[in-house]
């Protein structure tokens, strides 16, 4: 066999030569932490963006519900007041209803403003206590007469002197 065009090249086989075979690239194996690291950080990231959202939603629903408290505590604070002033408004309609009795508007007459009907007379008492015969303090009650008191405790400082 006669070539008809020189070659450029050299065969990729020579005769009697075996052709070399090519290795395939080794497959690099990747470490299992290094592949549990990747997929923990992927972890962490999703972990992260959904704390985030649900930060977001609760920052969205925070406000409202804070003024929703706010707003709970002045209505129970109002309702109090409500209350109070009802308790009010009883005792000034009982005093009113007080004040339209003439047997209230005289006892009230004469314990305040010291009025008297005519014909009798009034007597003012400045000191109570004096005046009241069972707020007198009791007195202790003695033994024996007062003298004989005073001479057994002289006769007692007497002996106490004379034994020291």
């Amino acid at each position: 066999m006669v070539p008809s065009k020189p070659r450029r090249s050299a065969p990729k086989s020579a005769p009697g030569k075996a052709t070399p075979r090519r290795r395939p690239k080794p497959v690099i194996e990747a470490d299992a932490g290094t592949d549990a690291e990747a997929r923990g950080r992927r972890m962490s990231v999703r972990t992260g963006i959904f704390l985030l959202v649900v930060a977001a939603v609760l920052l969205a629903f925070l406000s409202p519900l804070n003024s929703a408290l706010k707003q709970a505590q002045q209505i129970a604070a109002l309702n109090n007041e409500i209350e109070t002033t009802k308790a009010e408004v009883k005792s000034l309609e009982e005093k009113n209803e007080n004040l339209r009795d003439p047997a209230y508007i005289k006892r009230k007459a004469r314990e305040d403003q010291y009025y008297v009907e005519k014909g009798k007379n009034a007597v003012i008492v400045t000191n109570q206590e004096a005046v009241d015969e069972e707020s007198e303090p009791e007195r202790p009650v003695r033994k024996q007469a007062w003298y004989l008191e005073l001479l057994e405790s002289i006769q007692e400082t007497g002996n106490t002197v004379e034994k020291s």
